[in-house]
């Protein structure tokens, strides 16, 4: 992508002229890599601003090149899959670059889903935590249609609470 199309196609999206200069910044090959992800995918400047954070720190870390990072399975995968729309798609990069820069947080999220799927929970409970482990906490969701299944299901999460997996995810969500 030359210096010109990423100038067209950041004054169409109305970029600020310093996410154009970090951009061209960049070498060449890395620079190509991001904008065809941005074409691809059309990118808005908020979201090709968090992608350059995450790139350029991974990058810099790991001693590698964005358009290494940007060519990898994970990445891949996700452009190519047909079932995903264009913002989800945009979305599960993301995800996938934070992932990628923040290695312990993402082994923290993975370890706190695996205890959280042993709890064996009704599908009705739904139990998760927010993204990033912001602010430490566990939210739980459900629903039931009547009395009998309200009270069967606080029964389930009763029991569920005072197993020994729930001190276990809380420890792991306060660090």
């Amino acid at each position: 992508m030359s210096e010109n199309e990423i100038c067209t196609y950041a004054r169409e999206k109305g970029f600020h002229q310093g996410t154009v200069d970090r951009w061209l910044g960049w070498e060449e090959m890395d620079r190509d890599a991001l904008g065809d992800l941005a074409l691809r995918l059309r990118i808005g400047e908020n979201h090709l601003r968090d992608m350059m954070d995450c790139l350029e720190e991974i990058a810099l870390r790991d001693h590698t090149t964005i358009h290494q990072i940007l060519s990898t399975k994970a990445v891949h995968d996700r452009m190519s899959d047909p079932r995903l729309g264009r913002a989800d798609k945009v979305k599960q990069i993301k995800e996938q670059l934070r992932r990628l820069r923040f290695p312990r947080l993402a082994e923290t999220e993975n370890e706190i889903r695996s205890r959280i799927l042993s709890m064996n929970l009704h599908p009705e409970i739904r139990v998760s935590v927010p993204a990033g482990l912001e602010g430490g906490r566990l939210y739980v969701e459900f629903s039931a249609v009547s009395a009998l299944e309200l009270r069967a299901l606080t029964a389930r999460l009763q029991e569920a609470a005072e197993s020994s997996l729930v001190p276990e995810i809380f420890a792991l969500l306060g660090g």
